[in-house]
């Protein structure tokens, strides 16, 4: 019986309507948040490409510049062309790999980064080659024209690269 009474003094008070004011805020801005993750899921939102062997660890940013949109543009304006997307690439054209190197220590090895291409039978025929070398700033790029859609493997290696625990492999598509 208290209990109901104190229920009825606060309802009663100038308190209630303050509260009622800061549940319908509160309800509101979690429906907002819902809504802007609702958003991200329909635009196709990915997490971060973070990519691990049992030693190391990369963030890949990929990239990409249609065919269709690789004219004799200004580079400025040309460069702000350039979507980016992470081991799924839209279709054929001018791709620039960054691979960002997550550990410290990494920096102060060799690194090489290699793009190769699957054929038909799954052998791998290398697309380009980014020797090994130090990368003190902990960033590789490597930019590189993709004619044909199919599939490919980025890989990174690290130092003399001789276990698997030393290679970070990621596989990128490449669609038509």
């Amino acid at each position: 019986m208290k209990m109901a009474v104190e229920l009825r003094s606060l309802f009663s008070s100038w308190h209630a309507p303050g509260i009622v004011v800061a549940a319908i805020v509160f309800t509101y801005l979690q429906w907002q948040g819902l809504s802007q993750l609702r958003d991200f899921a329909s635009e196709g939102y990915r997490p971060p490409c973070l990519k691990v062997s049992d030693f190391y660890s990369v963030h890949l940013t990929t990239f990409y510049l249609p065919t269709a949109l690789d004219d004799d543009a200004d580079p400025r304006e040309k460069a702000m062309r350039y979507k980016q997307f992470c081991d799924h690439i839209p279709g054929p054209g001018k791709v620039i790999f960054t691979v960002d190197l997550m550990e410290d220590d990494a920096r102060d090895q060799s690194v090489q980064l290699s793009l190769s291409r699957y054929d038909r039978d799954g052998h791998l025929a290398l697309v380009k080659l980014l020797p090994p070398n130090l990368h003190p700033h902990g960033v590789l790029t490597l930019e590189t024209s993709i004619a044909e859609a199919g599939k490919y493997l980025l890989k990174v290696a690290f130092g003399d690269a001789k276990t698997q625990d030393d290679v970070i492999e990621m596989p990128i598509s490449v669609e038509p």
